[in-house]
């Protein structure tokens, strides 16, 4: 085994419902997973000389080097293959945390992926996506490359065409981190007695043919209402010029897609300057 240098990007949600709660308190969601070529997280693997395990080394306050989607990545592949080397590694943080982008998921994938990449006896493709599923909903979907249609608690996964290959993104970072969690636990505050109607299952059903549902998100409605600085972003992607404008996950990130990178490198410049000066990426292109 010699040294790897992965860099690995996050996703957005073109469009994001929550669909149902389950008993055990998961929630059962209906989205569309993108992939973004930037920001990158970038990981180093370097072979250790010791009996084996995994070491995390990586400077971004709030990350727990013991715990986190890499160990658990790499804990829960041991125990299923026996396959346990000797690795450090050293994260360096692109992503940004509380986002809604999936940095943590992209990472424990990229983890996975190197495991199988050094295993003499590598793990069979479904069985790899089910112990994917065991560390973050949305690992699955970062072992793949393309867009996806997921449904489950994200896990679920079909491939898809996510309607704007060849389009432009801009993607906007608040210095604002929302916490997943307290997202969920708004939304359930929000709508105690929520149950999936009939009008809302035949929504469902036409979602992954109409683009008329990109750029909703349902955490909107509680994350706007915490954070309404997010909103006055979205709404200036849109007055900017962007035909898709949203959030993605739970956020806090917006992205904007236009037809006309034209169009879209104006919009960032925008949003540079905007209150809060967040962080903007793009523009950047979604390939065909």
């Amino acid at each position: 085994m010699q040294e790897e240098i992965v860099r690995t990007g996050g996703k957005i949600n073109l469009y994001l419902f929550i669909t149902g709660r389950r008993e055990n308190g998961y929630h059962e969601l209906d989205t569309l997973f993108v992939r973004l070529p930037e920001p990158l997280d970038t990981l180093t693997f370097r072979p250790a000389e010791r009996e084996g395990g995994i070491r995390v080394f990586c400077d971004t306050p709030g990350i727990d080097l013991e715990k986190n989607t890499l160990t658990k990545s790499y804990e829960l592949y041991a125990r299923a293959t026996g396959f346990a080397p000797a690795v450090d590694v050293e994260l360096v943080k692109g992503i940004p945390h509380g986002a809604g982008l999936g940095g943590g998921s992209a990472d424990g994938a990229e983890v996975l992926a190197w495991l199988q990449r050094q295993n003499p006896e590598p793990m069979e493709a479904l069985a790899l996506n089910a112990l994917a599923a065991r560390v973050g909903a949305d690992v699955p979907f970062f072992l793949g490359r393309g867009a996806c249609f997921a449904e489950g608690i994200g896990d679920v996964l079909r491939p898809a065409e996510s309607g704007i290959e060849g389009w432009f993104g801009v993607l906007v970072c608040p210095r604002v981190a929302v916490n997943t969690a307290w997202a969920y636990g708004a939304w359930d505050a929000e709508k105690p007695s929520f149950s999936l109607t009939e009008k809302r299952k035949a929504d469902k059903n036409n979602r992954s043919s109409c683009q008329c549902f990109y750029g909703m998100n349902d955490f909107e409605l509680v994350v706007f209402a915490a954070h309404p600085q997010l909103a006055e972003l979205k709404a200036l992607l849109i007055q900017e010029g962007a035909d898709i404008a949203g959030m993605s996950g739970s956020g806090s990130s917006l992205f904007g897609i236009f037809r006309s990178g034209e169009s879209a490198a104006r919009a960032a410049g925008v949003l540079r300057t905007a209150e809060g000066k967040p962080a903007v990426y793009g523009p950047f292109h979604f390939e065909d």
